[in-house]
């Protein structure tokens, strides 16, 4: 079997979830300060509420959230680096920036109007901000990792 250097140094699904995860990090780096400064939920916990509906946010519930957000980042990393792959690398920021506010819309507009029962963990017009800045980052941490893998193809 022909060996392709190219085909050997990158692999877009094992890339992409590292830049998801990394993006995810970025998520959490700017919900953790405002938790615990201002008193914002973090995304843990929204989605801890969307898998269990209606019952106390605990430890394990909170960390099921948490896992759960690493997942879903990791996917969606996997999407970003599909979209370069697609696209091109031109304008990276704006299409991390872009898919982490995709990601946002359906955060708090989509998924809350959607879900039954609804959570009773509504985001508050702050939260929602705090939010927006981390899917912000989220797509500049992802979009970062993913320049520096394919900096040089």
């Amino acid at each position: 079997m022909p060996s392709n250097s190219k085909t050997n140094r990158y692999d877009m699904i094992k890339d992409g979830v590292i830049s998801g995860l990394l993006g995810s990090l970025g998520d959490a780096l700017i919900h953790a300060p405002a938790y615990l400064i201002l008193g914002t939920s973090m995304t843990a916990h929204y989605i801890s509420q969307l898998i269990f509906p209606f019952e106390e946010v605990t430890i394990i519930r909170f960390s099921i959230g948490f896992f759960t957000h690493f997942l879903a980042g990791a996917m969606v990393g996997i999407a970003l680096a599909l979209v370069f792959k697609f696209t091109g690398k031109d304008y990276p920021y704006l299409k991390g920036i872009g898919i982490g506010l995709l990601l946002w819309i359906v955060h708090v507009a989509i998924i809350p109007n959607i879900v039954d029962p609804r959570p009773y963990l509504i985001r508050t017009p702050l939260e929602s901000i705090v939010d927006l800045i981390a899917h912000t980052s989220y797509g500049i941490f992802a979009t970062t990792y993913l320049l520096r893998v394919y900096q040089n193809e």
